[in-house]
């Protein structure tokens, strides 16, 4: 850009009546500084009724560091408290530039309202406020730097709307040149534009030099934001602005598919509503690896019978079934619209009927305990720590460390042919049955050899109370620790060994890891019923 062209804003001009307010991220602080140019913006917020006033004039109506609570004075010592500061006018800050005199650090924050307003989580190490959509996921909605903050237009129109006010950005560029107006072959230059969202003016001259810099040029602009067109509150969840998929819920005599939505207002109940519609209660079937997703990300819960993300939402599910994962229609609709798209990819045609344990729980009112091998290691590796700890005093199996707690979040039975799940699953089995062993603990009962591992020392700590299933007990656990060779390091004899023994090429990842986690579950129950019976009175190996 050539000198006439920069001391004019030409870029400037131009970006401001097209692009800035329109933006994805929008700016509403920044001070930067190059050897040619200076950027401040600042903003506020005012009402509709008061836009005309502001756009009167170029200064800004809120300069940064103000905005905060004050007072306004009147004639014979009267005054008046101004939550927004000592100006009667509609102006209120949006960011705040905390100053502390050099006494601490300075900061800059949002406002409270807008914090509040959408439940904002100050994620303070990354400089970014997020927020929760209906499904759980977080959106990052504000981004900070020391020079820079931006938030995101869809949030910050939202605001506006709900508060019925506008946006005023204020801008204010400082630009220079080493050359005075005579050399550059510029003549001093002024200009003033109006236009109905957006004030600005400019000038250019050499007699008010800035050190070495002998041509000073200053721009200063206003512009104002509106809120969402057509914003209703009821646009945060509301059940009118919701969208409802169709499910498959059966197959017709030509093969096709039967599909029918999830909003329960349509569908049929025990109380005669929408006769002759499908039931809420109508069973819809999905492949296995719908969960996938939620045991690979922490902030989800795969449990027994319900999914949870957060205290966000909850479904309920039938996850016992051996084939698939089974949820009423009904309760899909109660999914955000996105969650409900990503549980469509997995929906496949109905294939037999529940699992009898989610029948006698949800038909029939009877407890039953689940009958998945994933679910029943889990619940038995639990019990089993519980009540090992309330007879004996100490953990034979240590807890997870907090970086590790996801392999106990992920634990499952894999998918076939997926040697990587496997993989995971192997080193997540083995975490919990190996690895977290109280090595300690056991080796206060026993004799120590140099070269005893884990296994070894568990080995003889069984073998010191007797348990008469110690070697089945140690050999499962060797040949685990041998299968997670695999993942750990290069698949070798000892993998091969583990593969051969567990059945992996003859009953399938799936199938075998099933297994396995029936084994391991059948091994901590011997145990437990052993070495530490809920009649018991004393400590097992005192």
């Amino acid at each position: 850009m050539d000198d006439l062209s920069h001391l004019h804003f030409a870029d400037r001009v131009q970006f401001i009546e097209t692009k800035l307010g329109t933006e994805a991220w929008i700016t509403v602080y920044e001070y930067t500084e190059t050897d040619q140019e200076k950027i401040a913006h600042f903003s506020a917020l005012t009402t509709v009724d008061d836009v005309e006033r502001s756009l009167s004039q170029t200064q800004w109506d809120l300069l940064i560091g103000n905005g905060g609570p004050g007072f306004c004075f009147y004639g014979g010592g009267d005054w008046k408290y101004l939550p927004t500061g000592g100006d009667e006018a509609p102006i209120e800050a949006l960011v705040h530039v905390r100053d502390f005199h050099g006494l601490r650090p300075d900061y800059m924050e949002i406002s409270e309202q807008f914090r509040l307003f959408f439940n904002l989580y100050d994620d303070r190490k990354s400089g970014k406020l997020v927020a929760f959509e209906e499904n759980g996921d977080e959106v990052e909605v504000v981004r900070s730097s020391p020079k820079k903050i931006q938030i995101l237009a869809k949030y910050l129109r939202d605001y506006l709307a709900a508060r019925e006010m506008v946006l005023l950005i204020f801008c204010e560029i400082d630009r220079w040149n080493v050359k005075d107006l005579e050399e550059l072959g510029i003549e001093e230059a002024a200009e003033e534009d109006r236009k109905e969202d957006l004030t600005y003016s400019w000038w250019v001259s050499s007699k008010t030099p800035v050190g070495d810099k002998k041509t000073y040029a200053r721009m200063i602009a206003k512009k104002v934001v509106h809120g969402t067109p057509g914003y209703r509150p009821s646009s945060l969840w509301g059940r009118e602005d919701r969208e409802y998929e169709q499910f498959t819920i059966g197959v017709d005599d030509a093969g096709r598919r039967v599909m029918f939505t999830c909003d329960e207002e349509e569908l049929a109940n025990h109380f005669g509503k929408n006769a002759g519609a499908p039931h809420y209660l109508t069973p819809v079937f999905f492949r296995k690896s719908v969960l996938n997703k939620y045991y690979s990300d922490p902030k989800y819960s795969v449990r027994d019978g319900i999914l949870f993300c957060g205290g966000f939402w909850s479904l309920r599910m039938d996850n016992n079934h051996t084939d698939y994962v089974i949820v009423f229609l009904g309760d899909l609709g109660h999914l955000a619209h996105a969650e409900q798209l990503y549980w469509k990819s997995f929906n496949v045609a109905p294939d037999g009927d529940l699992s009898d344990v989610a029948f006698r729980r949800g038909m029939l009112g009877e407890w039953a305990d689940a009958e998945e091998p994933a679910l029943v290691f889990k619940s038995t590796y639990q019990r089993f720590r519980e009540k090992w700890s309330q007879v004996n005093g100490w953990d034979l199996f240590k807890d997870l460390a907090s970086e590790d707690h996801h392999f106990w979040q992920a634990l499952h039975v894999p998918g076939d042919g997926n040697q990587r799940e496997f993989d995971d699953q192997i080193m997540a089995l083995s975490k919990v049955m190996v690895e977290r062993l109280n090595d300690r603990g056991v080796s206060k009962f026993i004799t120590l050899e140099p070269n005893d591992k884990s296994i070894a020392k568990l080995e003889k700590y069984l073998e010191y109370i007797g348990y008469p299933g110690r070697v089945e007990f140690g050999t499962f656990l060797r040949y685990l620790n041998g299968l997670r060779s695999g993942p750990a390091h290069v698949k070798g004899d000892s993998y091969r060994k583990a593969a051969v023994h567990f059945r992996v090429d003859e009953m399938g990842m799936s199938g075998a890891f099933g297994a396995m986690l029936n084994s391991a579950s059948i091994h901590l129950s011997r145990l437990l019923e052993f070495a530490a019976p809920e009649t018991s009175a004393g400590q097992a190996g005192s």
